[in-house]
């Protein structure tokens, strides 16, 4: 799939990361987003560091994996692109769904670069692809594994496709801005 050095270290390092975890809600093993946000972006042929930072980009939310471990394996830079897509938060765990969500639309509408927008956008698409296959299999009771409401995640995933709009012009913004519409439609 990938023959660069660099992408075929961070899917080593992002699969041995998320060992033994699955998917909210399900039984896919939880590194299959993070392969599909890598795939997406290959797709809309982003560079090597951005597909990296991609396999790469919940391991701080999500695993053991420390600030320090991620720029020691890799460098400063993958670094900065990993936490541009992490929800940055300081007591992120005690805060909120609303808090959490509104911190990432104001981050994307006013301080996110077009890199850091496009690897939001890919991961964003990895989950709206995912909720509508699982949405089309269990529609009854399906909003309950969320911690938030339909109508807020709707909220959300709309307010999302008008933060990235400065990615029209790609494919993952075009099928993500379909995606969305589909599942609340």
């Amino acid at each position: 799939m990938f023959a660069n050095k660099l992408v075929a270290k961070a899917m080593e390092y992002a699969a041995k990361a998320h060992r033994g975890g699955y998917r909210k809600g399900g039984d896919v093993p939880y590194i299959v987003h993070p392969f599909e946000v890598a795939m997406i972006l290959k797709e809309n042929a982003f560079e090597d560091k951005i597909i990296a930072a991609g396999l790469l980009h919940d391991l701080l939310e999500d695993t053991e994996v420390t600030r320090i471990d991620l720029k020691e394996e890799f460098d400063e830079e993958i670094l900065e692109l990993v936490l541009s897509a992490s929800e940055e938060l300081p007591g992120r765990e005690e805060r909120s769904w609303d808090l959490r969500k509104n911190h990432t639309i104001d981050y994307l509408q006013k301080e996110a670069s077009f890199i850091n927008k496009a690897i939001c956008c890919a991961d964003k698409l990895s989950n709206a692809r995912s909720i509508l296959r699982d949405l089309e299999k269990e529609s009854e009771g399906f909003w309950q594994r969320f911690s938030a409401p339909k109508k807020k995640q709707q909220w959300y995933y709309e307010s999302l496709v008008v933060s990235l709009k400065e990615l029209e012009g790609l494919k993952m913004y075009g099928e993500f801005k379909e995606v969305v519409s589909e599942i609340f439609k």
